[in-house]
């Protein structure tokens, strides 16, 4: 059997596309009900279209849990953030941080716990800083920060122990009391590195420095000592070498 053709494919629907307009009162009011029918079901498919929209949209830029900024967000304000520095001749802290003990606080008190207190830390860390910084939960317990360092910038060390001091408060979670404690390793565009994955690799090597130290402490990364050319040995009037 052949297969219709076009105009074959048309006349199937001659009700749809060759239906005579209508002429008579009656059928005015009802095209008129039917046309206003689809169009408030075009109108409500499109505001869930948005509402679906926009829920992917908060997915893939804030993190379901502490409502920070995800990884996709933070690259993006990294970018914004180290491009203004590289005009202005500034710098930006990156700031790595990582919960001390946080398995031993699941394991003890259960995973709700150890969520609550994530947010708690979000945000604490949110309350410390300014609006320009920004606080991304990186993965599981850990969070990176982004600080752009402009002149009336309080010092490193000021800042770190300000998010030290203001981490460490007790929480109180379900009649449990909480002390959080944090690791925190920090690297510093373009001094330590030139684009976001480079500083977050030296903040958290400097991180784990001070895990290792005891926690509850900071540690700035540290440049790589120069290689230095390896130079011929000296050759002495004997014909040694040295």
């Amino acid at each position: 059997m052949k297969e219709p053709t076009m105009a074959h494919k048309l006349n199937l629907y001659p009700t749809v596309l060759h239906s005579a307009p209508p002429t008579t009162p009656d059928q005015l009011v009802v095209e008129n009900t039917w046309l206003r029918s689809q169009l408030v079901r075009a109108c409500a498919q499109i505001a869930s279209d948005l509402q679906s929209f926009e829920r992917l949209r908060q997915q893939s830029q804030f993190d379901f849990l502490t409502q920070t900024p995800t990884r996709l967000l933070l690259q993006d304000r990294a970018n914004q953030a180290f491009q203004l520095a590289q005009r202005q001749g500034s710098e930006v802290m990156v700031v790595f941080i990582d919960i001390d003990h946080f398995k031993q606080i699941n394991d003890t008190f259960g995973h709700n716990t150890g969520d609550q207190v994530l947010v708690s830390l979000a945000q604490r860390l949110q309350q410390v800083l300014r609006i320009s910084d920004t606080v991304c939960r990186y993965g599981g317990d850990e969070f990176v920060l982004l600080l752009p360092l402009t002149d009336d910038s309080l010092d490193v060390a000021s800042m770190v122990n300000k998010i030290l001091y203001s981490s460490s408060r007790p929480v109180k979670i379900n009649q449990q009391v909480i002390i959080p404690e944090i690791s925190i390793g920090v690297a510093i565009y373009p001094k330590h590195g030139l684009d976001l994955n480079t500083l977050i690799h030296k903040a958290d090597l400097a991180m784990y420095e001070a895990k290792a130290s005891g926690g509850h402490h900071y540690r700035m990364s540290q440049e790589e000592p120069l290689r230095l050319p390896k130079l011929p040995p000296i050759q002495h009037s004997n014909g040694h070498a040295k």
